[in-house]
């Protein structure tokens, strides 16, 4: 098999056959050295205020998916950068993102997390909009002499809806470029198929500690054997990661235990359709499909926002690939999510939330040491850098 694969069954294929020559070898991915950052990465004030201008102002971020917004008038709020957003599906199926500001007096329009309607109401004055986000409504308009215009509506933000997720640009005078920023990792989104799925739960997990301290955690399988020895070590493989970069986003795999027993069977035996592989959205987004699935029928997007350079949550929901298939399919969701919910808040997070005041006490110059198996946090620290490479004041993060 030659060129790139074209179906989700190929991709698997592939990672099979790679986990399991890891296996067979005693062997994992590895990054070319070791790297070492700076723990002020962490805690510097300043850089993370350059850090959150540049990644949740002006990057594309994945708001939800599209059956999130599954008819028209469906509308989300979007608040998670600190900008007051939400976004709407309009009477022609085309998604749009507005700052939730009314163009009267700055009311708030939308005030519910989610729901549907066709006219959104500012509770102040009454002034009222529809989807596209025009004014279609003034009380006691003639006061204002006509004079209502162009800039009388809301304010656009950037969004796009691309392989059936929805983009936003928490900026309204930027402009989106999906095609710059997905690249090549498009055709992997694509692959997907995430406009069959179907929402099932979500929950905002907490922690006090930098968001990218938290996002360490999702980016190596090193740390399941000591901090996840009740939970994980017994499903995953520890020291076998398989990683395949797509410009600053990856595609990477742990594999499940029990994979040697595979080694010389027939390819038609393997369980591959039930292999878990997760998916790094930068610049703060997990997508893991199957991840603690039996037969890999849900995954879970894990969106993490600063609100401080200490304090994060992840936005977590969790979809049926196909949708909802009976009552136990839903009661395994629930079993599923549950574990997800345990490992984060008790183990992960956790771990980060105890740790994260103690860093902030190291003295200037010491460094963290990222070995050469922890290549998910290497790319993720390094692209980071990158992307604030320029950027005034900038000495941290390298």
């Amino acid at each position: 098999m030659t060129g790139r694969p074209q179906t989700m069954r190929e991709v698997r294929l592939r990672l099979f056959r790679r986990v399991l020559e890891h296996c067979e070898a005693g062997t994992t991915d590895l990054a070319p050295d070791v790297m070492r950052i700076d723990p002020a990465t962490y805690f510097n004030q300043a850089y993370f205020e350059r850090e959150t201008r540049k990644l949740f102002r002006e990057t594309p971020l994945l708001v939800c998916l599209s059956p999130d917004l599954p008819e028209p008038g469906a509308f989300r709020l979007f608040e998670d950068t600190g900008v007051p957003i939400f976004v709407t599906r309009g009477k022609d199926g085309k998604v749009r993102a507005f700052l939730n500001v009314c163009a009267h007096r700055g009311g708030r329009v939308v005030r519910e997390a989610t729901g549907t309607s066709n006219r959104f109401t500012c509770r102040y004055h009454g002034w009222t909009y529809n989807a596209d986000g025009d004014v279609i409504g003034v009380p006691s308009e003639p006061f204002f002499c006509g004079k209502l215009g162009p800039n009388d509506h809301l304010t656009p933000c950037p969004a796009e809806e691309r392989h059936g997720m929805i983009f936003v640009l928490a900026n309204p005078e930027g402009e989106i470029d999906l095609d710059a920023h997905l690249g090549d990792f498009a055709e992997e989104m694509e692959r997907l198929d995430f406009a069959r799925s179907e929402p099932v739960m979500e929950q905002k997990f907490q922690s006090s500690s930098n968001w990218k301290f938290a996002m360490d955690t999702y980016l190596e399988s090193y740390h399941l054997t000591s901090l996840h020895r009740d939970t994980f070590a017994h499903v995953f493989e520890a020291n076998l990661f398989v990683l395949d970069m797509f410009g600053p986003h990856y595609r990477f795999t742990f594999p499940h235990k029990g994979l040697g027993k595979w080694i010389g069977r027939p390819e038609d035996e393997w369980p591959i359709d039930a292999m878990p592989i997760t998916y790094f959205l930068y610049p703060n987004t997990i997508i893991a499909v199957g991840s603690v699935s039996a037969n890999g029928s849900s995954f879970t997007t894990h969106r993490l926002f600063p609100t401080s350079v200490g304090e994060m949550y992840a936005n977590v929901r969790m979809y049926a690939i196909n949708g909802v298939q009976s009552p136990e399919h839903l009661a395994q969701m629930q079993a599923s999510f549950d574990t997800i919910k345990g490992a984060a808040l008790d183990e992960d997070y956790a771990v980060t939330g105890e740790s994260w005041p103690g860093i902030r006490e190291l003295p200037q110059g010491s460094r963290f040491l990222l070995g050469r198996h922890e290549i998910g946090v290497q790319s993720f620290h390094r692209n980071i850098a990158q992307a604030m490479q320029g950027l005034t004041g900038d000495k941290t993060g390298g």
